[in-house]
């Protein structure tokens, strides 16, 4: 690989999808919105590009090279704020990422590469219940799951690879308010968590280790397998948090108790296999070079340094 685009190049997991490619010797073209203001933290030598989501159709007139091997799709607005259970901004990106795979075809481009959610599942089992659903956080992971399914499709008809791994990555440089910064924040502000009981199976991967793993499979992954990124190391959801609360509680001197069992709406039990990695080991070699623990110490230094 030696030419490559990423959306949302200045988003969490995009930034480091774009140093992993750098360090791998990848010329990266990194879309940014045109009201970024943070481009500037976008390493030496890579190309930006000023470009949204709902005009990513423009692609092959804002870039005119023709020898691009991948695009490393990352964008995505409203994973967990409000905009999550916006209709109109979910269904966005899902038009985006088919016009996006539109625009591939166009320039020649071989391979996509997007950013899956564990949601997507969760989704499966919620709504296969016999039973009332009124969580509008199921337009996210709607959508998430129709730009899967299509895009898979319409790659597929166009000669695309395509790829969409299933992740639950955490890590440092990430301001969003999901489950790891959430608990570490409350920490750290004095308060207690609520949580849920945790019995669910879990897995975190470190988001160095995403953008490793993202970079191996477009490198390596065989067209149209259904990878998860992960650690290797499912098991209950509690012994992940236990770690996050003795980690955040060393660092803030504190003693401050987790609340599980607290929350009891819309928790989803996934099967263990769900998170197996046996797939993207065997194809990639990927291994996981960051443990838990020190990653939650990454993270919990930076959310101090940065609250």
């Amino acid at each position: 690989m030696k030419k490559a685009i990423v959306t949302g190049s200045t988003g969490f997991i995009g930034r480091f999808v774009v140093r992993e490619l750098v360090k791998q010797n990848v010329q990266v073209y990194a879309m940014v919105r045109s009201d970024a203001t943070h481009a500037s933290i976008l390493p030496e030598g890579v190309k930006p590009f000023v470009c949204s989501l709902s005009e990513i159709k423009k692609l092959p007139q804002l870039i005119t090279d023709r020898d691009i091997d991948a695009v490393f799709h990352i964008a995505w607005q409203g994973v967990s704020d409000s905009d999550a259970r916006c209709q109109e901004v979910q269904l966005q990106n899902l038009v985006s990422t088919l016009d996006l795979i539109d625009a591939m075809h166009e320039m020649s481009i071989g391979t996509i590469i997007g950013c899956g959610s564990l949601h997507e599942v969760e989704a499966l089992v919620e709504m296969e219940k016999d039973k009332v659903v009124n969580n509008l956080g199921l337009y996210y992971k709607g959508a998430k799951t129709a730009a899967h399914w299509m895009g898979k499709a319409k790659a597929g008809n166009y000669g695309i690879r395509f790829f969409w791994p299933l992740i639950n990555t955490y890590g440092e440089e990430e301001r969003s308010a999901r489950l790891v910064n959430t608990i570490i924040r409350k920490i750290f502000k004095g308060e207690s968590p609520d949580l849920s009981a945790g019995e669910q199976f879990y897995d975190f991967v470190h988001v160095r280790d995403v953008a490793h793993a993202l970079y191996l499979i477009a490198d390596r992954g065989v067209d149209g397998t259904n990878y998860t990124i992960g650690s290797g190391d499912a098991k209950p959801l509690k012994e992940f948090l236990k770690v996050v609360g003795e980690v955040a509680n060393e660092m803030n001197g504190s003693d401050i108790p987790l609340g599980f069992g607290k929350i009891t709406s819309n928790v989803i039990s996934l099967p263990k296999e769900t998170f197996d990695v046996a797939k993207l080991s065997r194809d990639t070699g990927f291994e996981p070079k960051i443990s838990f623990k020190e990653g939650i110490k990454r993270t919990a230094l930076w959310i101090r340094e940065n609250q």
